[in-house]
């Protein structure tokens, strides 16, 4: 049979294949292509361009299996089977990738000639899986949120790919995914019922669109809390913040009156306010959650002071000082000094409460062995020292202020001999620990390597103690005595001091200091420590001490030294340059350091909080054994101590820890 051929001719070989194609009617891959004559362009010899020519064959388009051949084809999916004639050679099936398969019970590895044709042939594909829809409901543990979670996981589907019949064969496995299901707002509103959801349902905001994401979290009701009530309170009106002045002013003028009188009689001490009860909340199973019980306070009054009739308010019964004091207010009548305290009138001490009008001025000593101290004025190079708490309702310049006496020295020293006693005891279990195990180590260096080791800041904290004695040695006995004082000293063993060979000893005499600082802390625990509290307006080099808690009300606290038991407060002022040491409690200021980076501390012994609204570089904040040097400036800053590490926060951000 003679085959189909056609001729064409173009300016290119492409061109004249096309008009060939033309002529039969035929696609490119169905022809084979005879190039009869390249195309020439017209030159120096040739007179005319020379065209382009090609002759085109259809090939043969008879099955690929030749006669006596069988054949195998894939038609949807699945396997067709052409015996060959008599005689013929049977069709083969070479192996594709994610198939397996086995003839005649046998697996075969690459291919399989069909001897038998497609009766013992077993084709394995690839596991399918089905399309996958999870979903469930998570209550918090308050049960004021449910969510709805889901999650939409498609299917897989593995067929043969189709395949013309021939007789070589190599499998071809289709994958072909099939979609998940998606919840209808309709289902999920029979879930919410069946889930037992009552109040608060948002099914309103759930949209078909949303349900078709593969996976997606939808708040499908929220309950409605409490609304919080407002506990009782007592406001103490004779503690109510002086009128504040003009920044400016307060600068120039260190003498503007800036205080108040001392109650008179029948004058309102206190106000209580008795609180409101919060409203009830629902959870989303429609269940009341009560609101928290407000907490009540007592108004408590002692001598000099008395209750209205309903118990609101507490009433000054004598003119005198009103002071508080372990949460009862008391009226003391006073000394009062209507002018200044200065050379005139030499130094002031006094068993109760002293009320001095107008200032003290430079090198006044003011003290009082069981009362408080009220100035008016200002303190100018001064010294104010008592049991009881001291307010200056001006500004403090150069002077020193201690209140509670004896009680911050007995808190200084009982804070000391507690680390101390900590480390002890730590070097001496570690002793005995690694003793057994290191007999050939002499006990001395034994103690040294674990001293440098493991406790490094206990030959500090010897140092410490002996530098507080040389301290309580320098002051004068008048001094003590006016104060009301009992001597430190006497409480503690002299064998404390003596700690030059305390490492060189032997394990006995460890543990011989140690219950030695363990007896001095029990001594100092039985006087107690007195809280009182120091009040002050402006603070600039100065030194305050209180067993209580130390407040500025003013605008500012410049280059001094603060020391107190409970907290220390400076609301709307500045704590620029020096230090502030806290035992236990709050520290709290506007400002801390300056946008110079004047060096400023802020330190917690024990634990507590620390709170700025603005934080200047180099200020160092430390609470117990660590600390945090602020590099540059920062907001709205809080630092304490989360599971025991230090934790700094620059408004919702974590800076440290």
């Amino acid at each position: 049979m003679t085959k189909r051929q056609a001729l064409g001719e173009g300016k290119t070989i492409e061109e004249a294949i096309a008009a060939a194609l033309a002529e039969l009617g035929a696609a490119r891959d169905q022809v084979e292509v005879e190039i009869l004559q390249e195309p020439a362009r017209r030159g120096l010899l040739r007179r005319k361009a020379q065209p382009a020519q090609v002759r085109l064959t259809l090939k043969d388009t008879k099955p690929t299996s030749a006669p006596g051949v069988g054949t195998v084809a894939v038609v949807d999916g699945k396997l067709q089977y052409q015996a060959p004639p008599p005689g013929g050679a049977p069709p083969v099936i070479e192996l594709g990738p994610d198939v397996e398969v086995f003839y005649r019970g046998e697996q075969v590895e690459k291919e399989v000639l069909l001897t038998e044709g497609l009766e013992p042939l077993e084709i394995i594909l690839p596991a399918d899986s089905e399309p996958q829809l999870h979903y469930d409901i998570i209550v918090d543990e308050t049960k004021t949120k449910a969510q709805l979670i889901w999650e939409r996981t498609p299917g897989l589907r593995h067929r043969l790919a189709d395949q013309s019949p021939r007789s070589r064969l190599r499998l071809q496995v289709l994958k072909e995914q099939v979609a998940a299901p998606a919840l209808s707002v309709e289902a999920v509103r029979e879930i919410a019922v069946a889930a037992g959801l009552q109040h608060g349902l948002r099914l309103s905001e759930l949209t078909p669109e949303l349900l078709q994401a593969q996976r997606g979290v939808f708040d499908l009701a929220v309950g409605t809390p409490p609304t919080p009530g407002r506990d009782a309170s007592i406001k103490y009106v004779f503690q109510d913040e002086p009128p504040e002045v003009d920044l400016e002013a307060i600068r120039v003028d260190h003498y503007e009156l800036h205080g108040t009188e001392g109650v008179p009689k029948g004058a309102v001490l206190a106000v209580k306010d008795p609180g409101e009860p919060g409203k009830p909340g629902r959870n989303v199973y429609g269940e009341i959650i009560p609101a928290r019980p407000i907490q009540d306070v007592q108004l408590k009054v002692g001598e000099g002071a008395m209750l209205s009739e309903d118990g609101l308010q507490a009433i000054a019964a004598v003119s005198g000082l009103a002071y508080l004091q372990g949460g009862v207010i008391r009226v003391k009548e006073v000394f009062e000094l209507s002018g200044d305290a200065d050379v005139s009138t030499g130094n002031i001490t006094m068993e109760g409460d002293i009320i001095i009008k107008g200032s003290v001025l430079e090198n006044v000593r003011v003290q009082s062995k069981t009362g408080s101290i009220v100035v008016h004025g200002l303190v100018s190079g001064a010294t104010l020292r008592t049991m009881g708490s001291i307010t200056v309702l001006r500004n403090v310049v150069r002077s020193q202020l201690y209140a509670g006496a004896a009680s911050v020295a007995r808190m200084q020293l009982l804070n000391l001999l507690e680390k101390i006693f900590e480390r002890l005891e730590g070097l001496i279990t570690a002793a005995q620990s690694v003793a057994a195990q290191a007999e050939h180590i002499s006990f001395e260096n034994l103690v040294k390597h674990l001293v440098e080791l493991k406790f490094s800041d206990l030959p500090r904290l010897l140092k410490d103690l002996a530098g507080f004695q040389q301290a309580q040695k320098e002051k004068t006995k008048e001094e003590t005595a006016e104060a009301g004082e009992d001597s430190l000293l006497d409480l503690l063993d002299p064998a404390l001091y003596r700690t030059s060979t305390l490492f060189a000893g032997g394990l006995d005499e460890l543990k011989k200091y140690h219950r030695l600082v363990l007896q001095s802390m029990a001594r100092i625990e039985e006087l107690g420590v007195s809280e009182a509290n120091a009040r002050v307006h402006y603070l600039q080099n100065s030194r305050v001490e209180a067993s209580g808690t130390v407040t500025v009300t003013g605008q500012g606290c410049f280059y001094s030294t603060v020391l107190a038991g409970r907290g220390f407060a400076a609301p709307s002022g500045i704590f620029r340059g020096g230090q502030v040491t806290v035992e236990t409690g709050t520290i709290t200021a506007r400002e801390f350091g300056g946008p110079t980076g004047i060096v400023t501390k802020v330190t917690l012994l024990k634990g507590g909080r620390i709170t700025a609204s603005l934080v200047h570089p180099n200020v160092v904040v430390c609470i117990g054994q660590q600390s945090y040097k602020f590099d540059e400036t920062a907001s709205q800053v809080k630092a304490f101590l989360h599971e025991g590490n230090l934790t700094v926060y620059s408004g919702s951000h974590k800076i440290h820890g």
